[in-house]
């Protein structure tokens, strides 16, 4: 049996702060440990050998339940700090820069606590106003964005720097049992490029009289145009090379919806149903899409989802939102209720990095019923399309993105989320990226 610890706060927040001691201390360090509550102005965590690491709180203590989610609560900035404990620097969000040890004490000064509760809520998005076209909260709008540290899983560090404190107090923590892997989906947006000898016709017509590209006109002829296989249609390819190497994927199908939508397609088509007889069949995930509409509407929501239930023949209990269209804590709560386990929506599109500040999945946490969900998040840490097209890297610098984020979540054990659209591979456009999804993601 584990020792127990003991961790002593305020009476007030008792959800929220129970939230983050479960994912600190039970989910990313696991241990055993009771919270006591008393009347005590910082957190005291008292360890099983006698010594004692007092937590600042700086800002639960000052704010009244039910009251806090206000956009002057969302700190203007954030500092760096060196690590006391000869570790990296890590992210102050709320508190002060300093540490103080002494024989079997240790005082910090940046409130962890309430910093974690900040990065993995979201409720930042709720407090701030500022949405895009989509309806989106904007990534150079975050703090994680502004303050330069979105390409750092900062709860992941709070851990780390926490297990080293304790070790300087004298009680050394086991290895985590979790080991890095790449967490790979395919948003299925387009499960084919043609469904019909005309579809060839107006591909190659676009290459030339709309986007007056001649090369482009020649690949298609040279590679694509005169061949039986659909460009969109690698799943065979993919899947042959995960399993080469060990690994599984998800791919994340629409649902049935109007013809006049975008990214549609019938799920009753011979194609689309052998897609997703042969993805469960090979032992990978086949997980729900909800479409653009579906984002405000959950009866819109749930009527997608019986539909592809209803022709996968194994559960669909994960998934993805269209176009990450994502509201804290809406939309959390409506895949809970809708019986899902879990989602990876939790990227910026136009940013890679760390939306929730971790890269190991986690439990949410809806801060408008105070509730900790069942539903779990699969942080989703880089995406084609944002590499692409909304970063305009090239692919050597995408791939080097890719290389240093990859690295970050390696050092934590976590899971690297990569999402590559099946339409990213056998185009003009992507042919170039096919390195990229392969290195970077380290898929072979």
């Amino acid at each position: 049996m584990k020792p127990e610890w003991i961790i002593e706060t305020r009476p007030e927040f008792q959800p929220e702060k129970a939230y983050c001691f479960h994912v600190l201390f039970g989910e990313l360090l696991d241990l055993d440990y009771r919270v006591v509550f008393i009347e005590a102005d910082h957190y005291r965590i008292l360890l099983p050998n006698g010594a004692r690491v007092v937590i600042e709180d700086h800002f639960f203590k000052n704010q009244n339940e039910g009251d806090y989610l206000r956009p002057e609560n969302v700190p203007a900035t954030a500092t760096t700090m060196d690590s006391p404990c000869h570790g990296s620097p890590f992210t102050v969000i709320y508190g002060r820069n300093c540490f103080d040890f002494q024989e079997k004490e240790a005082v910090c000064g940046p409130d962890l606590i309430a910093s974690t509760f900040f990065m993995l809520t979201r409720w930042e998005e709720f407090a701030l106003p500022g949405r895009d076209r989509h309806g989106r909260f904007p990534a150079d709008q975050s703090l994680a964005f502004k303050a330069g540290f979105l390409d750092r899983p900062v709860v992941n560090e709070y851990a780390d720097l926490l297990g080293q404190v304790f070790a300087r107090l004298g009680v050394d923590l086991p290895e985590p049992a979790r080991q890095y892997h790449l967490d790979f989906s395919c948003d299925v947006d387009h499960p084919r490029l043609w469904w019909s000898a005309a579809d060839r016709l107006k591909t190659l017509a676009g290459s030339i009289f709309s986007r007056g590209n001649p090369r482009e006109a020649g690949y298609w002829l040279s590679r694509h145009f005169f061949r039986q296989q659909d460009p969109y249609d690698v799943f065979d390819l993919w899947l042959d090379l995960f399993e080469k190497n060990n690994l599984s994927a998800r791919f994340n199908f629409l649902g049935n919806r109007p013809r006049s939508s975008d990214c549609w397609y019938p799920l009753d088509h011979p194609f689309v149903g052998n897609l997703l007889k042969k993805i469960a069949a090979r032992g990978h995930q086949i997980g729900f899409h909800p479409s653009y509409e579906a984002f405000e509407n959950e009866a819109t929501f749930a009527r997608e989802l019986d539909s592809l239930r209803a022709v996968a023949d194994v559960p669909v209990t994960s998934g993805r939102q269209h176009y990450l269209r994502f509201a804290a804590p809406y939309t959390w709560q409506v895949w809970e209720d809708n019986g899902l386990e879990t989602d990876s929506t939790l990227g910026y599109p136009e940013a890679e990095g760390f939306r929730c500040g971790i890269c190991t999945e986690f439990p949410v946490f809806n801060f408008l019923t105070r509730k900790m969900l069942r539903l779990r998040e699969k942080p989703l840490i880089a995406m084609d399309v944002t590499l692409a097209q909304y970063r305009r890297y090239s692919p050597q610098q995408a791939l080097e993105r890719l290389l240093h984020l990859r690295r970050q979540v390696e050092r934590h054990r976590g899971a690297f989320g990569l999402l590559w659209h099946n339409s990213s591979w056998n185009t003009y456009f992507w042919a170039d990226w096919q390195e990229v999804m392969l290195e970077g993601g380290g898929v072979r």
